[in-house]
């Protein structure tokens, strides 16, 4: 025993045979655990591919109301080109009328847009109708076919890939 160093060479006696054994074990975890890495890295790199779903103004109802506060039910038609469903927990959303704040809400409830296809839901809005109207009249005197609207905001969903998303849509009336 060499008593210069901490290791006794009499007491690796049993090791050197075992040392080919244990470094290619650990030369295949380690390969291994690499190569889980790099799938998981490419898998983020092309993991899976989400487009958002389009969404278009299907109808307005009026509810109730006077001239300065109305409730208006908006019924909107979403797409979605996805191969999975879509399930909607919650639309925080704002609606402008003719480039006009015209109000601001929440959707009535949870729905799910089909894979590859289409579903309708309803938002309720406050609105002041009565001082957007006066700000649009000129312009509907003017002989317009119709007024530009503009929805945009929030979309909450119960996908964990996706758990929320922003929109912005554009149409007329």
């Amino acid at each position: 025993c060499d008593w210069s160093s901490d290791v006794c060479s009499s007491d690796l006696s049993p090791l050197p045979a075992l040392q080919p054994v244990v470094r290619t074990h650990m030369t295949r975890r380690i390969l291994g655990w690499v190569g889980v890495i790099l799938l998981a890295m490419a898998g983020c790199a092309t993991g899976p591919h989400f487009e958002k779903p389009q969404m278009k103004v299907a109808g307005v109802e009026m509810l109730d109301g006077g001239f300065s506060e109305q409730h208006v039910r908006v019924r909107v038609r979403a797409h979605n080109p996805n191969a999975i469903d879509l399930p909607v927990r919650s639309i925080d959303y704002t609606l402008e009328l003719g480039g006009e704040p015209l109000g601001h809400g929440q959707t009535d409830a949870p729905f799910v847009v089909p894979a590859k296809g289409d579903a309708e839901f309803s938002m309720t809005v406050t609105t002041h109708l009565g001082a957007v109207l006066l700000k649009l009249l000129p312009r509907l005197k003017e002989g317009g076919r119709g007024l530009d609207y503009r929805v945009t905001g929030k979309v909450r969903t119960r996908l964990m890939l996706f758990p929320e998303f922003d929109f912005d849509e554009r149409g007329r009336f």
